[in-house]
C-alpha cells in the first residue's frame, strides 16, 4: 500500500486516514495476506495530518499522534517533538526508536519484502497471539489510549484558539494567541 499525495509530503487528510484505516481493515480480514508493506511516494513516507486540517501548532491537541509517540519514542521524545513541532529526518526517526532501520530509496522495497518474508517463515497463529500479547503488555490498550486523546483532540479542536490558528495558517500569518 502507498501514501500518493509526494507533493503534500504524504500528510493525511480526514478523508485519506479513513481511506486507510478501511484499506487496513480489507487487508487484515484477508486469510491468506499475513503482511502489509505500507510506503509514501516521494521524499517522505508521511508528515502526519494535514496541517490544513489540523495540526498542534495550530491551537489543536495532536492527540492521536501522541498516542503512537508514547509508545513507540517515549516520553521525553515525544514531549520534544510535539512541543517543538519541528520535522526530523530518518536518522534522528531511527535514533528515537520511530523506524527500525534507514535505506537507500531504492533498496526500500527490497529490504521491506526481505522482513516481510522473514516474518512469513513464523507460524501465522502463532504470530497473531503475538501481536495480541504484545498489545496486551501495555498497561493501558490502544482503544483506551485514542479516545482519551481524541476527548482532548476534540476540546481543543472547538476552541477559540484552534480557530486563530488554522484562521493563521490559510491566511499564511503569524497566529494571535491573546485574541
Amino acid at each position: 500500500m502507498t501514501l500518493n499525495r509526494p507533493q503534500r509530503r504524504n500528510s493525511l487528510t480526514i478523508e485519506l486516514l479513513n481511506e486507510l484505516v478501511a484499506s487496513i481493515k480489507v487487508a487484515s480480514d484477508q486469510a491468506d495476506e499475513r503482511v502489509l508493506i505500507l510506503r509514501g511516494s516521494g521524499a517522505a513516507f508521511c508528515t502526519g495530518l494535514d496541517l490544513k486540517e489540523a495540526a498542534d501548532r495550530r491551537g489543536l491537541v495532536a492527540g492521536l499522534v501522541m498516542t503512537f509517540l508514547r509508545r513507540q519514542a517515549g516520553e521525553r521524545n515525544m514531549r520534544e517533538l510535539v512541543l517543538g513541532g519541528e520535522l526530523i529526518d530518518a536518522e534522528r526517526a531511527r535514533g528515537i526508536g520511530l523506524v527500525n532501520r534507514v535505506v537507500a530509496p531504492d533498496q526500500l522495497m527490497i529490504e521491506s519484502q526481505k522482513f516481510a518474508d522473514s516474518v512469513l517463515q513464523g507460524a501465522p497463529n502463532a504470530i497473531v497471539q503475538t501481536k495480541r500479547l504484545i498489545e496486551e503488555l501495555w498497561s493501558t490498550s490502544v482503544k483506551e489510549d485514542v479516545d482519551l486523546a481524541l476527548k482532548h483532540h476534540m476540546r481543543a479542536r472547538e476552541s477559540a484558539e484552534a480557530r486563530e490558528g488554522i484562521a493563521a495558517f490559510n491566511e499564511k500569518r503569524k497566529p494571535n494567541w491573546s485574541k
